[in-house]
């Protein structure tokens, strides 16, 4: 059975990657399935602190519900809706989850700096390359690919003047 599977993240891509998960899912009729995955590797004091887990398990479980209050303002009550918490690295997490040919990973695509891209790749490009579905990357907003304030700043100056000669000519 078909079903959209997205990845929760707290980022301006993921918020927006959530909302088109949920437009898919209610467009298909199909289950959604939020999965937020959570570092295993504690730190040597939260690991001699026995309810570690529990409490990783617990803080991930609020992120998804926080997400899903960001981005919609609460869990959709007009979707069959399943969360999932799993310990481990978000990429192979969703791409071990989402492993139904029918199925449709949707995950948010960030604009990395070029610096963060020498450390890593991106939940996204690990999900493309390895994924057996079809995978949906979904950008931020515009806004927030325009980078510093001088340069929103200058963007939105440019808007209202077009919007004042519109107006005016």
């Amino acid at each position: 059975m078909s079903r959209i599977v997205v990845g929760v993240h707290n980022s301006l891509a993921g918020l927006c990657a959530l909302r088109r998960a949920v437009a898919e899912a209610r467009r298909r009729g199909v289950a959604l399935h939020a999965v937020r995955a959570w570092p295993p590797t504690p730190s040597p004091r939260a690991i001699a602190i026995q309810p570690w887990r529990e409490v990783a398990l617990q803080e991930a479980t609020v992120a998804v519900h926080h997400a899903f209050s960001e981005a919609m303002g609460g869990i959709p009550i007009d979707l069959d809706v399943h969360i999932l918490v799993t310990a481990g690295p978000p990429g192979p997490a969703l791409v071990e989850y989402a492993d139904g040919d029918d199925d449709l990973l949707v995950v948010g695509s960030s604009q990395r700096r070029w610096w963060r891209r020498l450390v890593g790749s991106s939940v996204a490009a690990y999900c493309v390359r390895r994924a057996q579905c079809a995978v949906l990357a979904v950008p931020p907003p515009a806004l927030a690919k325009a980078g510093s304030i001088s340069t929103l700043t200058r963007a939105l100056r440019r808007e209202v003047q077009q919007l004042v000669d519109t107006a005016g000519g």
